[in-house]
């Protein structure tokens, strides 16, 4: 099993019937204060525009937003899409948040989901924006390591002698890929970063980017490397499992149908797969159900689990996070413990 894994919440920022984005983002500022104090390692922000049900169009000012209204969890985006962004400027940007709140900084990066409206307006599709990220994420390690001054001539972006200040103490641990692209993740493993699993992906998916990261790894490092893989997933825990279930997948469906207008023509995620196939790809169930799932996903080289309850009501979304963390969690901590000291 994965050694001291690492637990978040996914952060969609999805208002209840009736609020205002103001009170959306209080009702999140509480869970996240409410995260930190129960232990929770970190919680993550998405990146979407003009999406009523994801009130993420600037996740570096949510971070910053969170990051200062906590004390220890670590506040990362899932993910950026820096395809649509000005690297310099997300470089500085990062830079910042990381002098005001060392080691409390993540940052996945991805190219945007298959959203027809946020690629028209930013006028690029999928092919362009995982260019643009697979050049702009290493020409931004290099803006934050270089200790005078940057020179970048790329195809998508070009600058000379750029002395980046604040300088960036974020380490690679602490950042990930969003992508199952063989060309993206190669550019994950040759700089050191992590791979992100998108919620919906199952686990022949995972195994995939795993299996991709260690084969390139062995390639360029001559030796077998694992990566630090965080993976989404939706949560809803019941005593009783049919009620989880049921709520799970009553969700979704409601969820999907009002985000399909976002997609335009193309599919959204999930669209051809039936419920049970849905199901298998959430923890949702009773406790010892979804204790189970979660140690195949840790067993299965997952290193960092973020959770998504699958509810638009603030106080159930704070009630699973809160029995997740009491009623499964503590089972893997413990667990960790008693494996760590016996070795």
């Amino acid at each position: 099993m994965t050694t001291n894994p690492k637990l978040g919440a996914m952060l969609h920022i999805t208002p209840e019937l009736g609020q205002t984005p103001t009170q959306t983002y209080q009702s999140f500022t509480h869970l996240v204060k409410k995260l930190d104090q129960m232990g929770f390692d970190n919680a993550w922000v998405t990146e979407h525009h003009f999406n009523d049900m994801s009130l993420t169009p600037s996740p570096l000012h949510l971070m910053g937003h969170f990051l200062a209204k906590t004390e220890q969890i670590s506040i990362g985006s899932a993910a950026l899409l820096v395809g649509f962004h000005n690297p310099i400027e997300v470089a500085e940007s990062l830079a910042v948040l990381d002098a005001l709140y060392p080691e409390r900084v993540l940052c996945g990066f991805a190219k945007g989901g298959p959203f027809e409206s946020q690629n028209s307006a930013f006028k690029a599709d999928k092919d362009l924006s995982r260019a643009r990220m697979i050049e702009a994420v290493p020409a931004m390690l290099e803006l934050w390591q270089d200790q005078t001054e940057s020179t970048h001539h790329g195809e998508h972006y070009q600058w000379n002698n750029v002395n980046l200040q604040p300088k960036c103490g974020l380490q690679n641990s602490r950042l990930f890929i969003a992508s199952g692209d063989e060309l993206t993740i190669e550019m994950a493993v040759k700089n050191n970063l992590g791979l992100m699993a998108a919620q919906f992906w199952d686990m022949a998916k995972i195994h995939q980017q795993i299996s991709h990261y260690q084969k390139v790894a062995q390639t360029v490092f001559k030796q077998p490397k694992k990566p630090n893989m965080m993976a989404a997933r939706g949560l809803f825990v019941h005593q009783n499992s049919a009620v989880a279930k049921q709520s799970a997948l009553e969700h979704i469906r409601s969820f999907r149908e009002q985000k399909a207008k976002h997609w335009g023509k193309t599919p959204g995620p999930m669209a051809n797969l039936d419920p049970e196939e849905m199901l298998s790809r959430m923890l949702c169930g009773t406790p010892e159900e979804v204790a189970e799932k979660v140690y195949s996903l840790l067993q299965n080289g997952v290193t960092h689990l973020a959770l998504n309850p699958l509810t638009q009501n603030h106080l159930v979304r704070c009630d699973q996070l809160h029995w997740f963390y009491e009623e499964v969690w503590g089972q893997f901590l413990n667990k960790d413990t008693k494996q760590r000291q016996s070795a």
